[in-house]
């Protein structure tokens, strides 16, 4: 009976530690998330394996919700307006592109 009651103590004192170790990561994006886990973690191949276990819940904002053209519609539109040759216009498409966001 000692054994059984010392036995589930110890497992009890691992678990609430491990579970208080965590580190907490909760970020606004997927990335944010895993690079705050690597950073706590390291960057070996069974931390990442864990990071991306435990940033797998984490919500992804949508790109485009409908209310505003992506930007790379946008920049596509702005292409086809150009002439071919026209190098200024092209870098003004290329330009908005970048500044998007």
């Amino acid at each position: 009976m000692r054994f059984h009651f010392g036995f589930y103590s110890l497992l009890s004192i691992l678990l609430v530690s491990l579970w208080l170790s965590a580190p907490p990561v909760q970020a606004k994006t997927l990335m944010q998330c895993m690079t705050d886990c690597v950073k706590y973690e390291g960057n070996d191949a069974a931390a990442k394996s864990t990071c991306k276990s435990r940033c797998a819940s984490t919500a992804t904002p949508q790109i485009n919700s409908g209310k505003q053209p992506s930007c790379m519609s946008v920049y596509k539109k702005c292409n086809r307006s150009c002439a071919k040759k026209d190098k200024e216009c092209l870098r003004q498409c290329k330009g908005g592109l970048m500044e998007c966001g």
